[in-house]
């Protein structure tokens, strides 16, 4: 039988690299709406690789664009990971920091104009601006031209692309002068000092009078200061009700970039208005769990803290495979992205692309709630479906094989990938997956003389002194943390009394650890067993050789 024919738009799921898609949105837990609508709000959206931060930061400005003449909410959309790639060859970001500051604030003025040019349709604002209420505008970056606001407004942009192409181009020559400062000052019996690039060595770089005052302006310290200031001057001469700063992928620059990020962050949720109880700049940034994210802390001998959930509120994002709302997640994603690709309306997308219901089940527990990871399983899914399909007149669907098939592909090449984790790691997982393994085949044995059988297993308890070896597992998706979502009520005397962590379902069903033929079973019921007993059969694990 032939395949059913799916559209790779179907199963695009990098936001990041054209796989944003507005009319497949579905809600992850917080109303965008509710969002964008009201009072500003600052926000840290958080959540590991693939659970869909990029997508919900471009809805928002999506949104926000699209009922801008009602809210007039100005959104600023910026990928740390487009600022770090200007520094990618000579690790810029790493050796300079005012590099990068000049990069990221150079990147938001040029991006904040760029969306007011695309969108001068809804953002309707009074282009005959007397000339002197734009001074202040004009001198921040040194521009004399008696010209009107969109004049000012595209030189500014035009000399802050200026400023970034300079950067882009001539970063290796920048850094040979440091090598030969380097070795003149070896070749003096002088200690080395480590590379630090002044902003004077690039004026020589710098051909225009006025790029060289703007790459001062935005290389020191209050530079943050600086574009904080830029917004206010833009508000007053735009009307706009506020802009919201959309910094995506915070947690993928270097530690010192993570500070000079917070640094900013921390300035705007100061930046009131005269009104004092509204900001005239807000911020939403996606960022990775703690353990992977670099806060600025007194403590660690920064300058000043960062805390979420003080500074601002967090959402974090991964969907819990016991919430109500699971299953129905996952099969409006599967019909929104349907309509999107077949463009006609879909009741039943199960029945459109499944072969039976525990075809799509079984897909969407092993994604763990994990949009990204459950497109890619249906995309790994929908291969092996074309490779044994004939020529036939019939139609043939995603059947439950091809998704088990599906998922030790992802898991091998993916979740278990030798890029990402070390050697220790691969050894938690194999014995955390040998211990589960254990456990639930004895308790399989057991439960055939008893009248009110025992779930199976996958959550564990370890000690928090061990807690820092699992961050790549977390990060990686091989383990999650419960302790964001759960609680566990019942402890052993000689238990750990440390964070409950769940061993990744795909990962459980590709090494063994819970029975397969009840895999679905075990998905819909086995875990809610368990957390309705409050975790009484969880695992308390002291892993000795970590430590």
């Amino acid at each position: 039988m032939a395949a059913i024919k799916l559209d790779h738009t179907f199963f695009s799921q990098d936001a990041q690299a054209g796989g944003f898609f507005p009319a497949t949105h579905i809600n992850p837990g917080f109303d965008i709406d509710a969002f964008i609508s009201g009072n500003g709000q600052n926000l840290l959206v958080e959540g590991i690789r693939g659970t869909g931060k990029t997508h919900i930061l471009k809805m928002i400005a999506s949104r926000c664009i699209e009922t801008y003449p009602e809210n007039r909410i100005l959104p600023v959309y910026i990928s740390l990971a487009e600022v770090s790639e200007w520094a990618e060859t000579s690790d810029w970001s790493e050796k300079n920091i005012q590099i990068f500051r000049i990069q990221l604030y150079a990147s938001m003025v040029s991006k904040t104009i760029s969306t007011i040019e695309t969108n001068k349709d809804k953002i309707r604002y009074k282009k005959d601006v007397p000339i002197g209420k734009i001074d202040k505008l004009k001198s921040m970056f040194g521009i004399k031209a008696d010209h009107d606001l969109d004049y000012t407004l595209n030189d500014i942009k035009n000399l802050n692309e200026a400023l970034l192409r300079r950067l882009t181009y001539n970063p290796e020559q920048i850094l040979e002068i440091k090598k030969v400062e380097e070795k003149e000052q070896v070749s003096a019996g002088l200690k080395v000092q480590p590379t630090q690039i002044k902003i004077d060595e690039l004026s020589g770089f710098f051909e225009e009078r006025d790029v060289k005052s703007i790459g001062k302006n935005l290389s020191y310290d209050y530079a943050a200061k600086f574009i904080i200031e830029f917004f206010k001057q833009l508000r007053e001469l735009l009307c706009y009700k506020h802009v919201i700063l959309l910094l995506d992928e915070c947690s993928e620059t270097s530690d010192e970039a993570q500070v000079e990020i917070f640094r900013l962050l921390k300035l705007i949720r100061g930046a009131l208005t005269s009104n004092m109880e509204e900001n005239y700049a807000y911020f939403c940034a996606s960022v990775y769990p703690p353990y992977s994210t670099n806060y600025p802390s007194k403590i660690k001998g920064n300058t000043f803290n960062f805390d979420p959930g003080h500074d601002a509120s967090v959402e974090y994002l991964q969907l819990d495979e016991l919430s109500d709302e699971y299953e129905t997640f996952f099969r409006e994603l599967t019909r929104k992205r349907l309509e999107l690709v077949f463009g006609r309306s879909v009741s039943e997308p199960i029945n459109e692309i499944f072969e039976n219901e525990g075809a799509f089940v079984l897909a969407t527990y092993a994604a763990n709630g994990i949009p990204r990871r459950y497109l890619e399983i249906l995309n790994q899914g929908y291969s092996s479906l074309c490779q044994r399909s004939s020529s036939e007149t019939n139609i043939e669907k995603i059947s439950q094989k091809d998704i088990e098939s599906a998922i030790q592909v992802l898991v091998a090449s993916q979740i278990l990938s030798r890029n990402k984790l070390t050697s220790i790691d691969f050894k938690i997982i194999d014995d955390i997956s040998q211990r589960v393994s254990k456990r639930n085949k004895k308790t399989e044995t057991e439960n055939k003389e008893k009248a009110k059988p025992l779930p199976a297993n996958v959550y564990f308890t370890i000690n928090y002194s061990q807690f820092e070896q699992f961050n790549n597992l977390l990060l990686q998706g091989c383990v999650h943390d419960k302790g964001r979502t759960r609680l566990k009520k019942y402890y052993k005397d000689e238990g750990s009394q440390g964070p409950l962590f769940m061993l990744d379902l795909s990962l459980a069903l590709h090494n063994g650890a819970i029975d397969k033929r009840r895999a679905i079973e075990i998905y819909r019921s086995d875990l809610k067993k368990n957390a309705k007993s409050g975790y009484l059969y969880c695992q308390d694990f002291n892993l000795d050789y970590l430590t």
